[in-house]
């Protein structure tokens, strides 16, 4: 099967990616909290803040099984999904290979860049710099080969996170054997002070960076992150959110065996982090667990997007025979615009977040719980669906989508072949 098809007729947005990526960005936002709370114990290993009760207790349980380590992989999955969709378009349009390969290059600089920049500026957990790194590695790599070459690859890559996750949960056993009192806590828990919790803006974009350095490194070197964006390419290779009523069968599977096995999976972190079991020190030996259930989670967040889209679409179709002009509703055409400016929409996020929360901003993350910063995280992500609606009515596009266009779209090169030939 080819990267793409070679027919020259442009194809039409399709729904269910951008209903995933407006939902994504919810749990994107979401995740973000703990890395927000600062001046408290938290576990090096699981962000959230320790020794929590209450709403407090009861939010971290629902983000640790939920939402953690699920959000990122839906993310990389709908990236990845978005690289085959921007390649078809492009081979609908004659776009010679070399430009295509220039364009795609320059995109991903451009995002490594914005990364950077925005983990400077205002939030280490930038995941587009990873993104854009994995990006000009991965497309030279294996973009252009065969699908049965990339389930390879991806299957190497989810057995060795497999393996990983076992070890870490026999390192956890082995230390069980130790005794308690020789454990150095200090290795799995200490006080917040990183660069959220510096009181000077300028004293905290070195920090800020350093931790970015890090989480730069552990994404791209996760397994879950490249695994999830070869997912995206074999799905959008065989247009499953694309023609999600095509593929429902598939994308049930996918949802009832992904979803129990990612919320299951997050079980064990969740009871040892809340002292539920065990003690919070050993929540290391859950993390490849967490991380390898976290991948069946967003790739089954991302099927129950295209069931809803599938629905949709049925269901408009069906007016549009009866009518005519039928379009999603209003909570679905308000998701959707979130998803088509989902770059502005998730800086937005951190240009909200990190001034309220932030000891150099207004240091809410000094003040509130897991609750409390939750709460402010839903309203932060329903402002930018009101903003993100506002400009789909006046038919704008998002700001940083804008930018990111006009890098990507320099003066073509010229070469032979077209995108829509390579095989």
């Amino acid at each position: 099967m080819g990267v793409v098809d070679t027919a020259r007729e442009v194809p039409r947005r399709a729904l269910a990616p951008d209903l995933a990526r407006g939902f994504m960005l919810l749990l994107i936002v979401l995740a973000n909290i703990p890395w927000f709370l600062y001046g408290v114990p938290h576990g090096l290993s699981v962000g959230h803040p320790t020794g929590a009760t209450g709403a407090d207790r009861v939010v971290q349980t629902l983000m640790i099984v939920l939402v953690d380590a699920r959000a990122l992989p839906m993310f990389a999955l709908l990236f990845g999904y978005g690289m085959v969709q921007f390649a078809r378009a492009q081979g609908a349009r004659g776009t010679p290979v070399a430009a295509f390969r220039a364009m795609l290059r320059r995109r991903h600089v451009a995002l490594l860049v914005i990364g950077v920049v925005h983990a400077a500026l205002l939030w280490y957990g930038d995941v587009l710099g990873p993104y854009g790194l994995l990006g000009l590695v991965l497309v030279p790599l294996l973009f252009w080969r065969s699908t049965r070459a990339i389930r390879i690859v991806r299957g190497v890559l989810v057995g060795l996170l497999a393996v990983f996750a076992a070890l870490w949960v026999a390192s956890g056993v082995a230390l069980l054997s130790v005794p308690q009192e020789s454990w150095d806590t200090a290795m799995w828990m200490s006080a917040t002070t990183d660069a959220n919790g510096i009181s000077s803006y300028a004293a905290s974009i070195l920090p800020r960076l350093g931790e970015y350095a890090f989480i730069l490194g552990f994404s791209v070197f996760s397994l879950s992150v490249p695994a999830a964006i070869l997912t995206g390419w074999l799905w959008a290779r065989e247009g499953v959110l694309d023609r999600p009523a095509e593929h429902l069968p598939r994308l049930r599977r996918t949802a009832v065996v992904g979803l129990p096995v990612a919320w299951l999976g997050g079980v064990p972190l969740m009871l040892v982090h809340t002292g539920a079991w065990l003690t919070p020190e050993l929540s290391f030996m859950f993390i490849g667990v967490q991380m390898l259930t976290g991948l069946a989670g967003g790739l089954g967040y991302a099927a129950v997007f295209g069931l809803i889209a599938a629905r949709l679409q049925s269901r408009v179709g069906a007016a549009e025979r009866d009518a005519a002009g039928a379009k999603p509703g209003p909570v679905a055409g308000a998701l959707a615009s979130v998803g088509r400016r989902s770059l502005s929409a998730y800086l937005w996020q951190s240009v909200a977040m990190a001034p309220l929360m932030a000891a150099w901003g207004f240091g809410l993350g000094g003040r509130i719980g897991s609750a409390g910063a939750a709460a402010v995280a839903v309203l932060i992500w329903l402002a930018s669906v009101g903003w993100c609606a506002w400009l789909d009515r006046a038919g704008r596009p998002g700001p940083a989508e804008v930018v990111l266009r006009r890098v990507t779209y320099l003066e073509r090169g010229r070469s032979v072949a077209t995108v829509g030939e390579v095989r």
